[in-house]
């Protein structure tokens, strides 16, 4: 019993501690946080998550700017992962869901199916979930300026991991290299000589998928 008090009393500052941290990246006073600690005390009991790893997620996505109530929606989002088999980390799942949020745009509210279809092409595939979040992070802002969307890239850097089974963060590098060259008119034009058309009847790039499909 003593044992479990003062652990339980450890993990009472550590929450405290972490609270201050927030406080302080985000400008507000504990009392205007008692919402964010009370949606944190609601996920750990529901979920079983560990209160102090949603604190350490929460002050990486206030970090990144994100605020009030699409805190507490990015948060719900990333808890939820605790309980899928295939995310192994929530603080590197929180790094992910900041890099898809900046890069791919699409706000808070589709986090959790972003995040869903992760976890789906991790169940199916030979790749993990840490793979397709590092595939994100080092790749997706490349694959987006280019025409693509999050499932693409899942789908292509799945295929090369599956086939190939090189490390993710070489599979990533190579597909920026790709991606940021293969626009370039040099290539596009070398490329057509070899019957592969790269370009729409605009002159437009034909989108980073559609590219690896001619190719």
């Amino acid at each position: 019993f003593t044992s479990t008090l003062a652990a339980s009393i450890r993990e009472a500052i550590d929450f405290e501690r972490e609270m201050v941290k927030i406080s302080q990246v985000t400008g507000k006073t504990m009392k205007e946080l008692s919402g964010l600690s009370s949606e944190i005390s609601r996920l750990s009991t529901t979920l079983g998550t560990s209160s102090t790893e949603l604190l350490s997620t929460t002050r990486i996505l206030a970090q990144a700017g994100i605020q009030a109530n699409d805190l507490k929606t990015a948060l719900d989002a990333l808890a939820k992962t605790t309980l899928a088999p295939t995310f192994e980390n929530i603080e590197k799942t929180a790094e992910g869901a900041v890099a898809i949020l900046a890069q791919f745009g699409q706000g808070v509210g589709a986090l959790e199916k972003q995040l869903g279809a992760i976890n789906a092409v991790a169940g199916q595939f030979a790749v993990e979930s840490g793979d397709l979040i590092s595939a994100v992070r080092r790749t997706g802002g490349v694959f987006k300026a280019a025409g693509g969307d999050l499932n693409e890239l899942l789908a292509l850097f799945t295929s090369v991991r599956a086939t190939t089974r090189e490390s993710a963060e070489s599979i990533a590098t190579g597909l920026r290299t790709i991606f940021t060259r293969i626009q370039r008119p040099a290539t596009i034009e070398y490329l057509k000589e070899f019957g592969v058309q790269l370009t729409d009847l605009n002159g437009k790039f034909v989108g980073p998928y559609e590219a690896v499909r001619q190719l």
